[in-house]
C-alpha cells in the first residue's frame, strides 16, 4: 500500500468543501478532514502575511497526488496554492485498507 495524507489551505470554508467535494466526486480521495479558524503567517512577495485560512486534511494513494494537484489548482482561488503530501507509513490495518479501496 502506498498512501499519502495530503494538506490544503484555503481562504475560506466555502472553497475548502467545493474542493474537498470535487475531490471525493473524481475518486481521488478516501475522506477528508476541514479544520477552520487557522492563522496563517507567511512570506509572500518581500513581505510578511497574516491571513485566516482553513485547512483540508485528507487521505489518499500515492498515485493520484498528481491529479489532485491538477484538480485543486483549477478550483483554487490562490495563485500558487499550498498542496503537500507525506508518506502514511504505519496505521490501523483496516483503516488503510478502505483508505486504498475509496481512492
Amino acid at each position: 500500500m502506498k498512501l499519502s495524507l495530503g494538506y490544503i489551505t484555503c481562504p475560506t470554508k466555502a472553497e475548502a468543501k467545493e474542493i474537498t467535494l470535487a475531490l471525493l466526486e473524481e475518486g481521488l480521495i478516501a475522506c477528508a478532514n476541514i479544520i477552520d479558524g487557522i492563522e496563517s503567517y507567511f512570506a509572500w512577495e518581500d513581505e510578511i502575511q497574516k491571513a485566516k485560512e482553513v485547512i483540508i486534511i485528507f487521505k489518499t494513494r500515492q498515485k493520484k497526488e498528481d491529479k489532485i494537484i491538477k484538480l485543486v489548482k483549477q478550483i483554487h482561488s490562490y495563485e500558487v496554492p499550498c498542496v503537500v503530501f507525506t508518506d502514511i507509513k504505519h496505521g490501523n490495518k483496516e483503516f488503510l485498507k478502505w483508505v486504498e479501496q475509496e481512492s
